[in-house]
């Protein structure tokens, strides 16, 4: 029977915990290190619907990259969030692991799953974040207009709308960062990027892109690192083929348009 340690190992081999920034949480953060795993469910964040979904479908295990347990808690009670979803975890036997900023910059890890899913080829870091290893440039096949791409960003992360800060150039080489990386754009232009994919972006950074001729995309930070809760499944099967390993089909983003 495979034990959750095990799991964890696997996970950490391939997200090191020194890929992650220093303020971050990161491993096994609820749960048994020898407990057996009956099944293993993959998903962005534990929430309480993925907690009750791991438990209908016989996963013992979940696997998220947002820490379950992120700021500092005093007290696990039922009228928090975090409260709730730890008391369900530990009531229902739910083992909780959390890769984040190590599996943002790891290889195979949450850009270059987003690189990939944009269909981006010669795919290098961009060489950010303390340890120099967030981010990631390449290159798209061939040109397109800003319009035309934000509209592939769009129907290949499967995102609900997608902002635009119009840098002026067509879209030739893109640099990406998952989740909310829009600090980092001097990074991606010192990379040659004319364009950079992000999840969250504030209305000063897209004046900033703009001014600087960046394109900036906004394509919502659940679109541009959910790709990764495939990447925990494909790397756990590869690693323990005899394991019930899933994603999560209940997790979804929260942001709707109108």
């Amino acid at each position: 029977m495979v034990q959750v340690k095990q799991v964890l190992h696997c996970l950490e081999q391939a997200a090191p915990y020194e890929l992650a920034e220093s303020w971050d949480n990161v491993g096994l953060l609820v749960g048994d290190p020898d407990a057996p795993v009956d099944g293993v469910l993959c998903a962005l964040d534990i929430t309480e619907a993925v907690v009750d979904e791991a438990a209908e479908r016989g996963c013992n295990l979940i696997v998220a990259h947002h820490p379950v347990i992120f700021t500092s808690v005093s007290r696990v009670t039922a009228d928090t969030v975090t409260g709730r979803i730890l008391i369900q975890m530990i009531r229902k036997g739910i083992s909780g692991i959390c890769m984040h900023t190590n599996m943002d910059c790891a290889s195979e890890g949450v850009n270059d799953l987003l690189a990939a899913s944009l269909g981006l080829t010669d795919v290098e870091n961009m060489g950010a974040g303390e340890t120099g290893t967030l981010g990631r440039v390449g290159n798209l096949p061939h040109a397109m207009t800003l319009e035309e791409f934000a509209r592939h960003v769009k129907l290949s992360l499967g995102a609900n709308g997608v902002r635009v800060a119009d840098g002026g150039k067509p879209v030739r080489r893109v640099a990406v960062g998952g989740g909310a990386c829009g600090k980092l754009m001097d990074f991606a232009v010192n990379k040659g990027a004319d364009t950079f994919v992000i999840g969250d972006c504030s209305y000063d950074l897209m004046c900033r892109a703009r001014d600087i001729g960046l394109n900036l995309l906004d394509a919502g930070h659940f679109p541009t690192e959910n790709p990764v809760a495939r990447g925990f499944r494909d790397l756990i099967a590869a690693q323990l083929p005899d394991l019930n390993v899933q994603v999560s089909d209940r997790h979804c983003d929260c942001i709707s348009f109108y």
